[in-house]
């Protein structure tokens, strides 16, 4: 199961669930409940959820299945996200798509699922490792662009009902990644300055929707030079602005290990008349979060989670 982080929980009907930690569930029971309604394809575990092609009517589609409680909850949010996109945003109208939900419901009295149609395309990048910039990624960057600002302008309602407002929310959320981050780590090096620049220009920025999760493996070519995007699990619509975009970046300077093509987004982005310092506070704040994720590999190497915090530190209009 591992060490339950702060950072990873989420308190729903009063009670604390963590959305990280799942259990190991037998596939092949997974696979005889489907069958009763589908064709199983495959089956197969992801890490927090089990995964399959199904297919019915002669339509492929995709399973989902949360294997914990608290990984449930963040399932539904995907699910009412993928709801409330389409309806906002029809696919006729549109050059940017989520997965259509056809189904869902509860396995075994305890795990949701849900199950899409399944989208058949480029992922911008294929895994999240280190992994050159393909000539798809580079062409569909506007695109990445402008789906991230689209996100912020939808009218959705995904978070319930919340007792702080959006920026102490995004800075309580900060905190819990620094915190859990080992000591030892934060003390070597430094990162107790991006959390700094976190505490000290949070109050600027504005509530806006954000996708949550947006990466370039969450990114998909569709035909017709459509973009997909996944797994919408951690979509809101009290988060901050700037916030996928951001996540965006850092993903492809830090996981990616590609500064160069961080740098030419910043530049697009600048040039477009972002604001350096709102999103110089986002960069901070996932900084504190890329090293988080770093901590928690079985073999940490913090080359490039320490080259992007002395790059955002080193951010402002004159180095652009």
């Amino acid at each position: 199961m591992g060490k339950t982080l702060k950072a990873f929980q989420i308190m729903v009907g009063g009670r604390i669930f963590d959305y990280r930690l799942g259990e190991n569930l037998d596939l092949e029971l997974i696979k005889t409940f489907f069958q009763k309604k589908y064709t199983v394809k495959k089956i197969w575990s992801g890490g927090r959820h089990v995964l399959g092609i199904l297919e019915k009517d002669k339509k492929t589609l995709f399973l989902k299945l949360a294997t914990s409680e608290g990984i449930s909850e963040v399932t539904k949010n995907e699910y009412n996200w993928n709801e409330q996109f389409n309806k906002l945003i029809p696919r006729k109208q549109s050059d940017f798509w989520v997965p259509q939900n056809i189904e869902c419901g509860i396995y075994n009295s305890k795990f949701f699922y849900l199950i899409t149609d399944k989208f058949e395309g480029e992922l911008l990048a294929k895994k999240p490792e280190k992994s050159e910039i393909s000539n798809t990624f580079i062409k569909f960057i506007p695109s990445v662009i402008r789906l991230s600002e689209l996100i912020q302008n939808l009218d959705i309602n995904l978070s319930g009902k919340e007792n702080t407002d959006h920026k102490e929310r995004f800075f309580q959320k900060t905190k819990y990644w620094y915190k859990d981050i080992p000591k030892d780590v934060r003390y070597k090096y430094k990162i107790d300055q991006l959390l700094n620049i976190v505490e000290n220009n949070v109050s600027i920025l504005k509530k806006k929707p954000r996708h949550g999760d947006f990466t370039p493996w969450h990114l998909i070519k569709l035909p017709d030079n459509k973009l997909g995007l996944l797994d919408g699990e951690h979509a809101r619509n009290n988060g901050v602005e700037y916030y996928d975009i951001g996540y965006f970046i850092q993903r492809v300077f830090s996981v990616l290990q590609n500064q160069d093509f961080a740098q030419t987004m910043l530049v697009l982005l600048i040039k477009a008349k972002y604001d350096i310092t709102k999103l110089r506070v986002i960069l901070a704040a996932r900084g504190i979060g890329g090293f988080l994720d770093e901590s928690l590999k079985s073999s940490p190497n913090y080359i490039f989670s320490n080259k992007f915090k002395d790059w955002v530190i080193k951010l402002n209009n004159n180095t652009i």
